[in-house]
Protein backbone atom coordinates (compact mmCIF):
# COMPACT_ATOMS: atom_id res chain seq x y z
CA UNK A 1 0.00 0.00 0.00
CA UNK A 2 0.67 3.32 -0.34
CA UNK A 3 0.27 6.68 1.00
CA UNK A 4 -1.08 9.61 -0.44
CA UNK A 5 -1.07 13.46 1.49
CA UNK A 6 -2.77 16.29 -0.27
CA UNK A 7 -1.62 19.81 1.47
CA UNK A 8 -1.75 23.31 0.69
CA UNK A 9 0.20 25.96 2.06
CA UNK A 10 0.74 29.80 2.47
CA UNK A 11 3.85 30.35 -0.07
CA UNK A 12 6.39 32.91 1.44
CA UNK A 13 8.23 32.96 -1.72
CA UNK A 14 5.78 35.59 -3.45
CA UNK A 15 5.64 34.66 -7.63
CA UNK A 16 9.45 34.08 -7.65
CA UNK A 17 9.55 31.01 -10.52
CA UNK A 18 13.45 30.87 -9.83
CA UNK A 19 12.36 29.83 -5.76
CA UNK A 20 9.56 27.13 -7.21
CA UNK A 21 11.92 25.43 -9.65
CA UNK A 22 14.65 24.86 -6.57
CA UNK A 23 12.20 23.35 -4.57
CA UNK A 24 10.87 20.57 -7.52
CA UNK A 25 15.02 20.45 -8.23
CA UNK A 26 15.24 19.83 -4.95
CA UNK A 27 12.49 17.68 -3.92
CA UNK A 28 12.92 15.67 -7.09
CA UNK A 29 16.05 14.83 -6.42
CA UNK A 30 15.38 13.69 -2.49
CA UNK A 31 12.05 12.11 -3.63
CA UNK A 32 13.75 9.66 -6.07
CA UNK A 33 15.71 8.49 -3.42
CA UNK A 34 12.88 7.81 -1.52
CA UNK A 35 10.73 6.58 -3.76
CA UNK A 36 8.15 9.46 -3.61
CA UNK A 37 6.06 10.27 -6.32
CA UNK A 38 3.97 13.69 -6.36
CA UNK A 39 3.29 17.06 -8.40
CA UNK A 40 3.08 20.92 -7.02
CA UNK A 41 0.87 23.77 -7.90
CA UNK A 42 1.71 27.58 -7.18
CA UNK A 43 -0.16 30.80 -7.75
CA UNK A 44 2.22 32.98 -5.98
CA UNK A 45 0.82 33.18 -3.33
CA UNK A 46 -0.11 29.23 -2.32
CA UNK A 47 1.29 25.66 -3.16
CA UNK A 48 -0.89 22.77 -3.42
CA UNK A 49 1.08 19.25 -3.78
CA UNK A 50 0.41 15.96 -3.65
CA UNK A 51 3.21 13.48 -2.61
CA UNK A 52 2.58 9.05 -2.72
CA UNK A 53 5.13 6.69 -1.57
CA UNK A 54 6.25 4.26 1.01
CA UNK A 55 4.24 5.35 4.32
CA UNK A 56 7.41 5.71 6.36
CA UNK A 57 9.18 7.78 2.78
CA UNK A 58 6.28 9.83 3.21
CA UNK A 59 6.12 10.50 6.68
CA UNK A 60 9.79 11.64 6.56
CA UNK A 61 8.95 13.69 3.25
CA UNK A 62 6.07 15.60 5.62
CA UNK A 63 8.83 16.41 8.48
CA UNK A 64 11.07 18.45 5.78
CA UNK A 65 7.60 19.78 4.23
CA UNK A 66 6.41 21.18 8.05
CA UNK A 67 10.22 22.51 8.64
CA UNK A 68 10.40 24.32 5.40
CA UNK A 69 10.28 27.94 6.09
CA UNK A 70 9.41 28.87 2.48
CA UNK A 71 5.52 28.43 3.42
CA UNK A 72 3.57 28.34 6.53
CA UNK A 73 -0.11 27.43 7.29
CA UNK A 74 0.05 23.75 6.00
CA UNK A 75 -3.03 22.49 5.88
CA UNK A 76 -4.18 18.71 5.40
CA UNK A 77 -7.04 17.94 2.80
CA UNK A 78 -6.19 14.19 2.19
CA UNK A 79 -3.85 11.60 4.44
CA UNK A 80 -4.54 7.97 2.93
CA UNK A 81 -3.34 5.02 2.16
CA UNK A 82 -4.46 4.08 -1.91
CA UNK A 83 -3.54 1.22 -3.78
CA UNK A 84 -1.90 2.71 -6.47
CA UNK A 85 0.28 5.64 -7.93
CA UNK A 86 -1.41 8.54 -9.56
CA UNK A 87 1.84 10.47 -10.43
CA UNK A 88 3.46 7.57 -12.07
CA UNK A 89 7.10 7.97 -11.88
CA UNK A 90 7.37 11.67 -11.74
CA UNK A 91 10.05 12.18 -8.42
CA UNK A 92 8.32 15.69 -8.32
CA UNK A 93 6.65 17.89 -11.22
CA UNK A 94 5.68 21.30 -11.20
CA UNK A 95 1.90 22.06 -12.87
CA UNK A 96 2.68 23.56 -16.07
CA UNK A 97 0.60 23.94 -19.43
CA UNK A 98 1.01 20.15 -21.19
CA UNK A 99 -0.92 16.84 -21.44
CA UNK A 100 1.07 15.46 -18.75
CA UNK A 101 -0.07 18.04 -16.27
CA UNK A 102 -3.26 18.30 -17.30
CA UNK A 103 -3.78 14.56 -15.95
CA UNK A 104 -2.35 15.94 -12.53
CA UNK A 105 -4.51 19.10 -12.71
CA UNK A 106 -7.80 17.14 -13.62
CA UNK A 107 -7.31 14.56 -10.91
CA UNK A 108 -7.08 17.31 -7.99
CA UNK A 109 -9.42 19.11 -9.60
CA UNK A 110 -11.69 16.40 -8.97
CA UNK A 111 -10.73 16.13 -5.51
CA UNK A 112 -11.61 19.48 -4.69
CA UNK A 113 -14.84 19.04 -6.09
CA UNK A 114 -15.59 16.36 -4.29
CA UNK A 115 -15.27 18.18 -0.96
CA UNK A 116 -17.67 20.80 0.29
CA UNK A 117 -14.81 22.77 2.68
CA UNK A 118 -12.86 26.11 3.04
CA UNK A 119 -9.51 24.24 1.82
CA UNK A 120 -10.97 22.24 -0.70
CA UNK A 121 -12.06 25.44 -2.34
CA UNK A 122 -8.84 26.97 -1.82
CA UNK A 123 -6.83 23.68 -3.30
CA UNK A 124 -9.53 24.54 -6.41
CA UNK A 125 -8.28 27.95 -6.65
CA UNK A 126 -4.53 27.29 -6.48
CA UNK A 127 -4.77 24.58 -9.62
CA UNK A 128 -6.54 26.71 -11.16
CA UNK A 129 -4.21 29.30 -11.01
CA UNK A 130 -1.01 27.77 -11.55
CA UNK A 131 -1.78 26.09 -14.81
CA UNK A 132 1.31 27.34 -16.60
CA UNK A 133 2.30 30.25 -14.17
CA UNK A 134 6.06 31.20 -15.20
CA UNK A 135 5.75 29.51 -18.37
Amino acid sequence: MLRRVIYISRSRLGPNPTGIAEIVAASSRRNAEAGVTGMLWADGRHFAQVIEGDPEAIEQTMGRIRSDSRHADIEVLFDRQVSSSQFGQWSMREAADDDQSALGSAFIIGFALSLTTAPAARLYQIVLASDGQGK
